[in-house]
């Protein structure tokens, strides 16, 4: 129940974020008062359809190529690559290898302090490697980057910058006197405003101390997914690449005894969420990566998840689980990497470096019989020891 009722939460938010509820007066949908007023359809031309079309099914792929020696790797050819869509050969409708910012537009760093799914010890530690790095190469940051935090308010972010200095002053302003994350729990308010059908105030069985563990878990979830969703949906109009690096060890997976199996509906609910935020980061070209100290997979909550996947998304919705959404797995169906490091200043400049030379390719999907067809995506290249880091997956559309 108390994963239920707060992914009711999390669709909530998301639904008014795509349908203007919940925004200012001046970006919602004019209002239409009490009775619905008809439906006009706009005649499409066949230009117009066919640039829909062509908008829907370009693939664009940033593919990161480096050696064994974890080397960006340059100078490849058309030639050198292989795309496989479902494990299909795809002709490649554009290439070209990316310098730095010498595109459209120069890509952007987005540095997210998670201050929700991590202790005060860490929290410390990491400001202070964010600090560090900020200060290294005499304060020169090489992309526009904004400094971010997660909190219990949600998300928050400052201007971008390419002056090292500004940014450590922001960094202090935002990082400054952090409470503890604690948990709301279960309230009236939020039983009445996301009931369970047939199950009312029913716990499954489970100690009222679980009930509030499981409550506590999901809070922090939702918070999490609420704030990537937000983030993601922001980017969609902004030019250039994003890569985003979150520093903390990611959220809960909502699994354990505090949670009741999942219905059919909540595995409805996991399927569309990780289906819309997949085609969302990759249609805002956004790439996370997931930094965080070594002791990550020592947290209880992990314990056997490493061995898990994380390139792989739910192919139907029978499948999906809460996991689907971990950090990990997103991070790496986006092409990012995950990095474990005492020293966190060294991993943000390595995710950073990895902008610097990149290849931009794409092609053409065809039509999926159905909406939201799970494909497997994979780049190969030609030359030994060569390993890349692109986007492993999208879930096509008719």
């Amino acid at each position: 129940m108390a994963r239920f009722r707060w992914f009711v939460a999390l669709l909530s938010f998301i639904s008014a974020t795509l349908t203007g509820q919940g925004l200012p007066p001046s970006q919602a949908e004019p209002s239409q008062g009490l009775a619905a007023s008809p439906v006009t359809l706009i005649p499409r031309s066949h230009e117009e359809r066919e640039r829909r079309y062509r908008a829907i099914h370009h693939i664009i792929l940033n593919v990161l190529a480096v050696d064994e020696f974890n080397r960006p790797v340059t100078g490849l050819k058309p030639q050198d690559f292989e795309l496989l869509d479902n494990g299909q050969p795809q002709k490649l409708a554009s290439f070209r290898q990316m310098n730095g910012d010498h595109g459209i537009a120069p890509p952007h760093v987005i540095l997210i302090l998670d201050a929700v799914n991590n202790t005060s010890r860490s929290i410390a530690f990491e400001i202070k490697e964010i600090g560090k790095y900020l200060g290294s190469n005499q304060g020169r940051i090489l992309y526009p980057t904004s400094i971010a935090i997660l909190n219990a308010s949600g998300f928050k972010a400052s201007r971008p910058s390419l002056d090292g200095s500004v940014l450590l002053r922001e960094s202090r302003t935002l990082f400054k006197d952090i409470p503890p994350y604690i948990c709301k729990g279960p309230s009236e308010d939020a039983a009445n405003a996301y009931p369970v059908s047939g199950h009312g105030d029913h716990n499954f069985g489970l100690s009222v101390e679980k009930i509030d563990d499981g409550n506590c878990l999901s809070e922090r979830f939702t918070l999490s997914l609420t704030a990537l969703t937000d983030l993601a949906n922001a980017q969609k109009n902004v030019l250039g690449r994003v890569i985003l690096i979150w520093i903390g060890p990611g959220w809960p997976l909502l699994t354990g005894p505090e949670f009741h199996p999942d219905t059919a509906e909540i595995k409805a609910n996991f399927f569309d969420h990780t289906v819309q935020l997949s085609r969302t980061l990759r249609e805002a070209q956004v790439t996370i990566d997931a930094v965080y100290s070594p002791d990550m997979f020592r947290k209880p909550e992990m314990q056997g998840v490493q061995r898990k996947s994380f390139a792989d998304g739910p192919l139907t919705e029978k499948q999906a689980t809460a996991s689907d959404l971990a950090l990990q797995a997103i991070a790496t169906q986006s092409g990012g990497r995950i990095l474990e490091s005492k020293s966190i200043a060294d991993q943000i400049a390595r995710c950073v470096a990895d902008v610097q030379t990149y290849y931009a390719l794409s092609f053409d999907s065809v039509s999926s019989p159905k909406p939201d067809e799970y494909h497997s995506l994979q780049v190969n290249v030609s030359k030994p020891e060569v390993r890349t880091f692109t986007s492993t997956l999208y879930y096509g559309e008719p």
